[in-house]
């Protein structure tokens, strides 16, 4: 008998069956199902550690599918620390790009060109504002993560990004930092290009009538820009929340009746002050919900735009770094004058600390 002392594996388990003998679910959700299903049991295999008490321990093996509850923590653990190693030490601001409720139908039939859509959308805005000289003047570095839940699981397709607030001058001889402002751009005038490029765009992949045009352009696409991060582990841990998030977690689940196989579980009411309330579905409405948000294959839910794009990125993080180091060394010249290089006048950073006994042994061998 396999114990399964995980709450909401134990919701997927004993329910995925009834919901797929009553529904007809794409293979993709048919595929996240079965992965969740059989996560850390023993269809996926075990790790075996011998103590050298003479005990034996088995490990079952996690599916690692990017939608499965049960799992993604370490990859959370694993993709905050790779983002710190690029992060710039300058501040951050965190943008949510939002779409109307009425596209929902639509977004959800054709999912792939959707949100594709969103990702250029969102990135064009951000790089042809931030490239106007009464904004920034510059190259900002920015990473999107696709979100398509709300609160409560319902279908709510939206767009986390994190961008730097400054970046890399369009002549890239300079940083422009913007750290110091509490103002990176006008939220009206980056939701309206917004709404502009995304119907634009999104009418090039799929048929959209005249008239949903024309009621698209009078509707608001809300665009909203938050307090700035002050130090790049703090964006990093906040970001590394969304990267490999699903719409639920363990932690949200407040009770399951087996029985009656109702799932109860916590949300925040953004309509009504963020306040915390409960929701309880029967398990065949809960694991609809969580399907509604199984991507399609193979598709990319993170992605970096401007100074974080991955081709040539180590060579512009370098140039930026040298900038700012420069900058810095200027502002603190006569404070620092003796942390300078004497040749070349560059800022002296990432110095290797000595003991009186290395510096001893490193002249007894001079």
């Amino acid at each position: 008998m396999i114990l399964l002392t995980n709450t909401i594996h134990k919701i997927f388990a004993e329910n995925t069956e009834n919901f797929l003998n009553a529904h007809n679910p794409t293979y993709e959700v048919y595929k996240v199902l079965n992965h969740i299903v059989s996560c850390r049991t023993p269809s996926l295999g075990a790790a075996v550690y011998d103590c050298k008490c003479g005990e034996r321990s088995f490990v079952y093996h996690s599916c690692r599918d990017r939608h499965c509850p049960v799992c993604q923590h370490i990859n959370n653990a694993r993709w905050a620390e790779k983002q710190l190693e690029s992060s710039l030490p300058i501040k951050y601001y965190h943008v949510v790009f939002t779409l109307p409720d009425t596209l929902n139908r639509l977004i959800y039939a054709n999912q792939r060109e959707a949100y594709n859509t969103l990702f250029e959308a969102a990135s064009s805005s951000l790089i042809k504002l931030c490239a106007d000289k009464k904004f920034l003047g510059a190259t900002p570095g920015f990473t999107a993560v696709l979100h398509t839940w709300g609160q409560t699981m319902q279908f709510h397709p939206h767009l986390h990004v994190i961008i730097t607030a400054g970046g890399l001058s369009i002549d890239r001889t300079r940083f422009i930092d913007k750290s110091a402002d509490n103002f990176l751009l006008p939220v009206k005038v980056l939701s309206r290009l917004f709404r502009g490029i995304f119907i634009d765009v999104l009418g090039k992949k799929i048929t959209l009538s005249d008239d949903l045009k024309n009621s698209l352009y009078r509707t608001d696409f809300f665009c909203y820009l938050k307090e700035p991060f002050d130090k790049p582990e703090n964006i990093v841990k906040y970001l590394a929340r969304y990267a490999n998030r699903v719409c639920i977690s363990e932690k949200r689940i407040v009770s399951y009746d087996d029985t009656g196989g109702i799932v109860t579980f916590s949300y925040k009411d953004n309509k009504d002050g963020g306040k915390q309330k409960t929701m309880s579905l029967p398990a065949a409405e809960f694991i609809r919900r969580f399907s509604l948000h199984v991507l399609p294959s193979r598709f990319m839910k993170i992605r970096h735009y401007g100074l974080m794009q991955n081709k040539g990125k180590s060579e512009r993080l370098r140039l930026c770094l040298r900038h700012i180091a420069k900058q810095i060394a200027t502002v603190y010249k006569k404070v620092y004058r003796n942390f300078l290089c004497p040749k070349c006048g560059e800022a002296l950073v990432n110095p290797v600390h000595l003991t009186a006994r290395d510096i001893s042994l490193l002249n007894a061998c001079a």
